[in-house]
């Protein structure tokens, strides 16, 4: 009945439905989240390379201490050294042979000492390269949280945008 006589079930001609326009929903921009998400996995790594960095610097700034201190004790210890073998001569209790031999140890633990003074200056270059890329870490992590929060910012200003356009 309804194909061949082009009517209804009701009895009349099939009326003509007349489309409804509905706004179609919006797809909202995930770009910016996105770019959010992968700004925090570089803040995440920036992060880590900064502890990483701080800790290589402290081993350095700790190993530092260490050879500071084994350079003092050296020097103090060739002073000391000096200092017996100076009054052991001058008490008259070594002969000329042994005090030139004594002088000949004090020069070489001089020059012991000498060598770790030079390490150090080593270690201390070793400790400021260190302390710099610890400093650069920090900073590029400082903006790279500036840039996150000013994208958020954005973000949200953008989201409470289109809320008001859409109401």
């Amino acid at each position: 009945m309804n194909s061949a006589g082009g009517q209804s079930g009701f009895g009349g001609p099939r009326a003509k439905r007349e489309v409804i326009d509905v706004p179609e929903p919006k797809v909202q921009d995930r770009s910016l989240d996105k770019l959010l998400s992968v700004r925090k996995q570089r803040i995440d790594r920036l992060e880590r390379e900064r502890r990483e960095m701080r800790d290589a610097w402290r081993k350095t700034r700790a190993a530092l201490h260490d050879r500071k201190q084994g350079w003092r004790d050296a020097e103090q210890a060739y002073k000391d050294f000096w200092e017996e073998a100076r009054a052991n001569f001058f008490q008259m209790s070594t002969t000329s042979g042994q005090f030139r031999k004594a002088k000949a140890i004090y020069e070489r633990m001089k020059g012991d000492a000498a060598q770790l003074r030079l390490e150090c200056l080593d270690e201390v270059a070793r400790c400021k390269r260190g302390r710099t890329k610890f400093f650069e870490a920090k900073q590029r992590l400082l903006q790279a949280h500036r840039q996150q929060e000013k994208l958020s910012i954005l973000r949200d200003e953008l989201l409470k945008l289109t809320t008001l356009n859409e109401m």
